[in-house]
């Protein structure tokens, strides 16, 4: 099966996953605001997002791991696969249990710190404590996905992601309306973080994917030292994405209270919708470009690389001016009325979502040379200036200030310093890189902006929800249109056309021209 088909797949069935993702935030958000005061909402969304810095236990073995497994899966007789996947569990596993020590220890401490209102404390500290298990479970048996994701099969680990968010949903339902309250988010997750990994270990042994009898080889120190070294640089990387990208709401909740954090994870609900949209075709693409590199084939994979950079930049405009135009009100009709988030802030988000689209493909390509050399170090850095930035100006620039402190921090960290490695690895000009290759984006965003500006004074009059069908209207359809006629270059568009199934209806043709 070839590479184009499996990025094709994978690509249509991780978008397939986001969509069933907003159905379940779409309902479940106004399913909990209805059994649940703000505050306690505002208590879980900052629990989730501290669960997320726990998985930097990790120490960036799970994205070396995955990578390494591309060089080995070609040679599997000669042991080092196996090796390699006896080594990952049992690092998993390890890991795993740390993390499971740590919570339970480190939680009555975390709620003092956080400054968790009395009411809430033993609340708090039993929710992540029960979370934490089942952190610690799906942690140890992430190499099941690692090894799927080697063999480009992302497809399998998509079908697991939408079973697990159908049965959440329901168990969260049923749950809340039988008054478990908080607990409720606990129990839903709990019942598939078991079924889950049984269901991935199935399709590896199913498709021949596992290492049969022969080709385990030894789980050795010689192995775990290898992925240790390449894991410890994207540890760094990790930890500063994790601060510039995961950090706002505890920001918010430790400056401005659990019920602003509320309002932020709200109102920031379809901004973590679509950082993913943008985020997927490059991620889909990583065991590809990888395997090209391992294969020798420079030509292509400088080819595909700078096709991705497009589409992904390209992307970005279209959702960024998208969400600007949209998420006010797509709150304010959501919930009622029951949370203000204003226009000014869409807009920040929206110029945040071009900066990351940018920065994105560039600031991840050398997990696939392996190099991170110095990147390590930027990510890291950025991190700790945007917390240092966000604590100072959040309490005087509210909501506005924390996403300004994002977009300042990622233009002149991150940004700057992965275009200049993928300007030494390609030996491209600056000229080329920074704006050859995303000239149809830059074209695109001058002719869009001015439509989405006009679209929102045109319809200032208007019902909220009449308000917000025709803005939907108009991202959808001009939006849509645009970034196909203008943000994707011809030889992109012929390639969809020809090996694209979807390309084939004569509605999708007319789009594509």
């Amino acid at each position: 099966m070839s590479r184009f088909h499996n990025f094709q797949r994978n690509l249509t069935l991780s978008y397939t996953q986001l969509a069933v993702n907003v159905v379940y935030v779409l309902i479940s958000v106004p399913l909990v605001l209805y059994w649940l005061p703000k505050e306690e909402f505002g208590l879980w969304a900052l629990l989730i997002q501290l669960m997320g810095f726990f998985s930097l236990v990790d120490l960036g073995m799970t994205t070396a791991t995955g990578r390494l497994l591309v060089d080995y899966k070609d040679r599997r007789k000669e042991g080092g696969y196996g090796a390699l996947v006896k080594t990952a569990f049992w690092v998993s596993a390890v890991q795993g249990i740390i993390i499971l020590v740590i919570i339970l220890f480190s939680a009555p401490l975390l709620a003092a710190v956080i400054d968790i209102p009395s009411l809430y404390k033993e609340t708090f500290i039993s929710l992540m404590r029960l979370q934490g298990v089942i952190t610690a479970l799906l942690f140890s048996m992430r190499p099941l996905g690692l090894i799927l994701y080697a063999h480009q099969r992302l497809d399998i680990c998509t079908y697991n992601e939408i079973g697990s968010l159908v049965c959440q949903l329901v168990l969260l339902w049923v749950c809340l309306a039988a008054g478990q309250g908080l607990f409720s988010f606990v129990y839903a997750g709990a019942f598939y973080a078991f079924i889950g990994p049984g269901y991935l270990f199935w399709k590896c042994k199913r498709m021949g994917l596992w290492p049969d009898a022969g080709e385990w080889g030894k789980a050795s120190w010689s192995v775990f030292l290898s992925v240790f070294r390449f894991g410890k640089d994207v540890f760094l990387m990790t930890l500063g994405r994790q601060l510039t990208l995961a950090s706002q709401t505890v920001i918010v909740s430790r400056t401005l209270g659990l019920e602003s954090a509320a309002v932020w994870a709200v109102g920031t609900k379809m901004l973590n919708l679509v950082i993913p949209l943008i985020s997927r075709p490059f991620g889909t693409a990583l065991p590809g470009l990888s395997e090209m590199l391992v294969r020798g084939e420079v030509a292509r994979l400088r080819a595909r690389f700078s096709g991705i950079v497009e589409l992904t930049a390209s992307l970005g405009v279209v959702l960024g001016i998208s969400l600007a135009l949209c998420n006010s009100l797509f709150v304010q009709v959501w919930t009622q009325g029951a949370i203000v988030w204003l226009p000014w802030n869409d807009v920040l988000l929206g110029i945040w979502v071009v900066l990351l689209s940018l920065q994105a493909t560039h600031g991840s390509f050398v997990s696939v040379t392996k190099d991170i050399g110095g990147m390590r170090y930027v990510f890291f850095l950025e991190g700790c200036c945007f917390v240092l930035v966000a604590i100072l100006v959040g309490p005087v620039m509210n909501y506005s200030g924390v996403v300004g402190a994002s977009i300042v921090c990622a233009a002149l960290f991150s940004y700057q310093y992965s275009l200049s490695r993928s300007i030494r690895y390609f030996n491209c000009t600056v000229r080329e890189l920074a704006f050859g290759w995303v000239r149809r984006s830059l074209k695109l965003a001058l002719v869009y902006t001015p439509l989405a500006v006009l679209v929102w004074f045109a319809t200032r009059g208007f019902p909220p929800l009449v308000r917000l069908e025709v803005h939907v209207m108009a991202a959808v359809v001009v939006g849509g249109l645009l970034f196909f006629r203008l943000g994707l270059s011809p030889e992109l568009l012929d390639e969809m056309r020809r090996r694209w199934p979807v390309a084939k209806l004569r509605w999708f043709r007319l789009v594509l021209g």
